[in-house]
This record gives C-alpha cells, structure tokens and sequence, in this order.
C-alpha cells in the first residue's frame, strides 16, 4: 500500500513539473512572439524612407537655351523681365530690379484683395462722386451696377471709376486700401513695391519688373482674375436705366491686333501713365504647354509694349527646351 501511495505521489510531483514546464514554455513562446514583432517593426524602422514614404516632389527644371543665341532686337522698354511660370527661372532680364512707376498695373493687386473682401459679387453698388475720375466717360456718378460688373471693367477696360467703387462698396477707403495693399505686398516678398492709390494713377506708385512678375503670378492664380483678365470685351448693365455698356479690353495681344505665333496669352494687365511710359504684364503659353511671364516697363510708345512681348516670346519658344523631370 505504501509502495502504491508512494507511486501516486511520485506522479502527482511530476505532473505538477509538467506543468510548471509547459507554462514556461507557453510563456516563452509569446516572448519569442513578441520579440519577433519587434524585429520586424526595427525591420520596417531601419529600411530606406523611400521606401516608406512617397517620393519627395521633384522642382520643376529651368529650359535650357541649346542654341546658345542671344536676344538681338532692339527694346525701347527699359526694364524687362522673362521668366519661366514653372520653375521661376531667369530667362532674360533687363534692369529688372529697379523700381518704375506702375500705372494701372497696380489694378493686379487692388483685383487680388478685392476677391479675398467681397463675398457676394451679384451685390450692387451705386457710383459716389468721389469714385469718379475727371477722365472717366464710361462711368458716372449715380449709376448702379453689380460688384461682379465693375470687376469686369476694372480689369478689362482698366477703367479706375470701377475700381475705385468696388474698394468702397468693399468697406474701405481707397487710403485705406492701399495700406493693405502695401500689407500684402511686403508679405508676398515684393520689396520694391509701394501704393499710394488703387488704381495706379499715383506716380508714386511703383515696383520692379521682377516684383510685378511675381505679382501676376500670384494674381493670376486666382480664378476670377485669371479668367476675367483675358476676356476681350464684357458687357455691363446699367441698373437703374436698363442700358448695356460694352468695355473692350486694353490688351492688344490678346483681341489679336498684334500676333503672337504659335502661343497664346493666358492673363495679363496693360498700365500707362505719363512717369510710367507703357507697361504689359502677361503671362504667355506655347503650343506645347510651356508657360512664361513677360513684363515690359516703360516702352515708347502703346503699340512697342505688345510687340516688344511677342518678340521677347518668341524668341524664348524658339531657343529654349523645358527637360522633363
């Protein structure tokens, strides 16, 4: 009987062992589990971002100027920019750094506040005295017109009436104004750029060839400017008599009275004033999609600043090459 009993025991013991010997290897089991997850996560940490993260966006490449030739026509304009829209490259540039007056080029960027200001553009606003300029004879004082109506012609016709009147349908002051246009400016990275008016009008107005290139790229990156900015004539209505007004557009590029071959033009804004001379602002695109900006300050006379811009394009289209990335 003892010798019975003692087998018992004897096995109970090694099933208790048993047991401890399983747990510990169930317990090892999930530490060898465990520790597997780890490797593979250092795995994943330790490989190549690349081959975690998507690739970083690649900058846009310069053209190139195979050829080699040089721009030979002779420019009465004396502060001249070419650059490349996509990569902002340099193509050409002459005095481009130094500030001129800019007459109603200043309109890009009093357009560009005005559609961060004004929400509701089938609002309409009666013309004050104060909004007309003596030289208008578009529009008067007294009439009424949508916002969305004198944005058109502010832009297309470059009549300052309509500007004027939407700063002030927009709540502020044309003084008042223009500080914040001055705001945006130094935001923007435009040193040489000061505003004294929003419609250009002021001598004292003035930017580099440089600066305004950067301010039609960002004016034109809004949809309304950009969109607005190459319509060759709009048609404004009158509120309060029912009368149509057709505004042609300033641009002689773009109604086709200068050619430009085998490209066309995508925005731009004409300026002029007695201290500024003839100024064009554009932004062109080729027949194969290659996008540049042209600026043209102070040419001699309104016809040399369109075919002054034709030139300096087509001479970029024909001897510059855009590599692919």
């Amino acid at each position: 009987m003892r010798s019975f009993v003692a087998i018992i025991a004897v096995a109970a013991v090694i099933g208790v062992i048993g047991g401890q010997q399983a747990g510990h290897a169930v317990a090892a089991s999930r530490v060898s589990n465990s520790q597997n997850a780890l490797d593979r996560i250092s795995d994943i940490a330790a490989a190549p971002l690349k081959n975690v993260l998507p690739e970083a966006h690649q900058p846009p490449k310069p053209p190139i100027n195979l050829s080699g030739a040089q721009f030979t026509k002779t420019l009465t304009a004396p502060h001249v920019i070419v650059e490349d829209a996509a990569s902002d490259a340099i193509i050409f540039s002459k005095n481009a750094d130094q500030p001129q007056a800019l007459a109603s080029v200043t309109k890009l960027m009093t357009a560009l506040l005005l559609t961060e200001k004004i929400t509701n553009w089938n609002a309409t606003t009666t013309i004050s005295n104060s909004a007309v300029v003596d030289s208008s004879k578009d529009l008067v004082a007294g009439e009424t017109y949508t916002l969305h109506d004198l944005f058109a012609a502010g832009l297309v016709g470059s009549l300052n009436t309509a500007m004027n009147a939407l700063v002030q349908a927009s709540g502020f002051t044309p003084e008042q104004f223009a500080v914040l246009m001055n705001q945006r400016a130094a935001d923007l990275g435009m040193p040489t750029m000061h505003f004294e008016d929003v419609t250009g009008l002021s001598a004292h107005n003035v930017g580099s060839a440089k600066d305004v290139s950067r301010l039609i790229k960002i004016a034109l990156s809004s949809a309304q400017i950009k969109v607005t900015s190459v319509e060759e004539k709009v048609s404004i209505h009158e509120l309060e008599s029912g009368k149509k007004k057709t505004v042609k557009a300033t641009d002689w590029v773009l109604t086709g009275a200068v050619p430009l071959k085998a490209a066309t033009i995508e925005g731009g804004k004409t300026g002029y004033t007695d201290e500024a001379g003839y100024n064009f602002a554009s932004l062109i695109r080729s027949d194969d999609g290659h996008e540049i900006r042209v600026v043209v300050m102070g040419a001699g006379d309104v016809y040399k600043r369109f075919t002054e811009t034709a030139m300096l394009a087509e001479w970029t289209f024909d001897n510059f090459t855009w590599p692919t990335n």
